[in-house]
Order: structure tokens, then C-alpha cells, then sequence
């Protein structure tokens, strides 16, 4: 519905949009012809998904809902205000229109079709530069909400599969939160150490906060008369569970043939050397000290951790004390002795990890 609107009005609402803020007065005044004023009353549909997008449009005053069907019903993408602007993508590729644009109230702005566009672009160097920003900001935001959703449906699938492997072994609770929970406390922890801040960045945490939950994924090849074995293991048997290490890391070779990103190397690390031990004595390799990757030997004291406090058929669950107490033993063994000294130092935040996803165990003491 057209209206009219004074050229310096016009310039002056362009001039207050986003999209055209860093044009000079006199360029707004040159280009304000080119805008058609136009009023829409309330339930008014502006655009269509689906049209063709022949024209974009500036909000002068009041307020749009911009919607998308989804299954058989719309769904609100997102409310745009005065000085915003919708369309503009449509225009510039020529494509049809991705959603609807209904008038929440009355309200008034200014359309720029596809002829006057056309002109612009050839008069208007600035106005030229300015639609191609709008490109590329689109699409970069565009590919920052797809990074974000990709990487929490990474999250969900990661953990989804983690606990396929995890849901065999009836006695492991919430090992999982704790694990992952613990590995990153750690890793965090650790960046304020003089051996290990060169190593740990944001990505680092972010990253072993991600693939702890796999450390087990291997086990889902072991069967299940070893994995559910109501006692201790045979040495066969051993050598059976042993290969969960190599059958996950090699799992985890077929998605880097596809995505050879650091997350999956990582996630590969810790599966395969998470039963490495610092003295050399661990498997599947026999790794010793540094050569066993930092995430792995993180991994390996929150593993064992979380076990000494759970209860099995085979042994009650360790006091605090006496978990700490196991680990301080074993350090320079077992575990590399520095992350053991920053753990030791801070037992009273892995024991809130613990309660906070505890299993059912006896109760707990105090750590000495």
C-alpha cells in the first residue's frame, strides 16, 4: 500500500538503517528517490515465502514477524523494528523467498523494487559496495549459527554414542558426566601450570570436554560375556578388553578419512592411549611419560578416579580419602606425577563433580 514520504524523510530513515549507515548525506539524498513509502496495516503479509524476491524493505516505524513454515505450521524466525531491513538477500540473488513477512501492527516503510535496484547498482558505486557487505555479513552469520548448530548437534551425537557403549556396562552411573566433568576441571586447572600452558588453549578445553565421553567407545565390540562379567577378568579375557583401546581409535579412523579435523584427532588420542601408564607399563602401546598425549593422561587420571569411587561386584567404592590416597600412590607410576599435584590441590572441586553426578554408593567421606 503506497503512501508519500519527503525525499529528506526518506534520506533521513535510510540513514538510520544498518544496512546504509555508512553513506555519505549526499549519497542517501541521491538514492532516496529510488525508495517507494508504503504503509501496511496489522495482519497485512508483506512477503511471501516462496514469491519471488523482487523487492526488499526498510522499517520506518512500527514492527514485522518474520516467519517459516515448518512440517505444516509457520514458525517466528525472528520480530524486526524500526530502522531494520528484510528482503535484501532475496533481491540480490533473484531467488525466492525463504519466509513470510506479516505486519504486527501498523506500520510504515519504504521498498526499494527490482528495476530501481538495478539502477542504483549501476549509478551508485557506494551503494554497490554497501549490498555487498550486506552479503557478506549475511553470510557470515549465516555460517556462524550453522557452526553453532553443528557443533551442538556434534555434542549430542558424541555423547549419544558414548553412552550406546556406556548403557552395557550396568555399573558405570554417571560415569560419563563425571569423566567428562573431571577432564575438563583439569585441563582448566592445568592451563596456570608452567609445563602445560603452552599446550592447553581454549580449544584444547573445549575439545576434551567434547571427546571425553568416547574414551569407552571401543567397548561396544567387546561381547558381551567379558564386558558384563560379573568378576575380575582371566588374562585372556584381559587381552580381549584390552582391544577396545585399538577397535575405538580405529572407529575413529574412518570419520578422519572424511573430517581430518583436530577434534577427531584428538578424540583418537584419548580413546587409543587412555590406558597408557606414565611409567611405561600401560597398553596398547607401552607409551611412557611425555610421549603419551597430554588429553590421554588427563583422561587415565579421571577415569581411574571415577572408578576407585564407584562400587563394583568386585570391590566397594573407595572413600575420598582413600581415593586420594590411591592416586598419590600411584603418581610417577601410573600417573603423571604433575597432574597429580594440581589435582591433589584443588580434590575438593572433583569431589563436587562427583556429588553433583553421583551414582548410588555407599556414603562417602570426607578426603583427609
Amino acid at each position: 500500500m503506497a503512501t508519500t514520504t519527503a525525499p529528506n524523510e526518506t534520506a533521513a530513515i535510510l540513514g538510520a538503517c544498518r544496512l546504509f549507515r555508512d553513506l555519505e548525506p549526499a549519497v542517501l539524498a541521491r538514492i532516496a528517490p529510488h525508495f517507494e513509502p508504503v504503509n501496511y496495516k496489522a495482519g497485512q503479509i508483506v512477503f511471501a515465502e516462496g514469491d519471488i524476491g523482487n523487492s526488499m524493505l526498510i522499517i520506518s516505524d512500527g514492527e514485522v514477524e518474520v516467519t517459516k513454515v515448518v512440517g505444516q505450521s509457520p514458525h517466528v524466525l525472528s520480530r524486526l523494528g524500526r530502522g531494520e531491513h528484510v528482503g535484501e538477500m532475496a533481491l540480490i540473488s533473484r531467488q525466492r523467498r525463504s519466509a513470510t513477512v506479516r505486519a504486527l501492527g501498523d506500520f510504515r516503510g519504504l521498498v526499494l523494487r527490482q528495476s530501481e535496484f538495478d539502477a542504483m547498482l549501476d549509478e551508485e558505486p557506494r551503494f554497490a559496495r554497501e549490498m555487498l557487505r550486506a552479503i557478506s555479513d549475511r553470510l557470515r552469520r549465516t555460517d556462524e549459527t550453522a557452526l553453532e548448530q553443528m557443533v551442538t548437534a556434534h555434542q549430542a551425537l558424541t555423547f549419544s554414542l558414548a553412552r550406546l557403549a556406556d548403557s552395557r556396562d550396568p555399573e558405570t552411573g554417571g560415569h560419563l558426566f563425571r569423566v567428562r566433568e573431571y577432564c575438563t576441571l583439569l585441563a582448566e586447572l592445568l592451563r596456570d601450570h608452567p609445563s602445560f600452558a603452552s599446550q592447553i588453549t581454549d580449544e584444547f578445553v573445549q575439545d576434551i570436554y567434547l571427546v571425553a565421553p568416547l574414551h569407552d567407545i571401543g567397548k561396544v565390540a567387546i561381547p558381551d560375556g567379558i564386558l558384563l562379567k560379573p568378576g575380575r577378568l582371566t588374562d585372556a579375557e584381559f587381552q580381549i578388553m584390552s582391544t577396545h583401546t585399538t577397535l575405538g581409535a580405529q572407529a575413529v579412523d574412518t570419520v578422519l578419512e572424511l573430517c581430518d579435523f583436530e577434534l577427531f584427532r584428538m578424540a583418537k588420542r584419548v580413546i587409543l592411549c587412555h590406558h597408557e601408564r606414565y611409567d611405561g607399563k600401560g597398553y596398547p602401546r607401552g607409551l611412557q611419560g611425555d610421549e603419551i598425549p597430554l588429553e590421554a593422561r588427563i583422561m587415565t587420571l579421571a577415569d581411574i578416579y571415577d572408578a576407585l569411587l564407584s562400587e563394583r561386584v568386585y570391590k566397594p567404592a573407595f572413600s575420598y580419602a582413600d581415593a586420594k590416597r590411591e592416586i598419590r600412590t600411584f603418581a610417577g607410576s601410573r600417573f603423571d606425577p604433575q597432574i597429580v599435584e594440581v589435582m591433589l590441590a584443588h580434590m575438593e572441586k572433583f569431589e563436587a563433580v562427583h556429588q553433583k553426578f553421583r551414582e548410588t554408593t555407599p556414603e562417602l567421606t570426607t578426603a583427609d
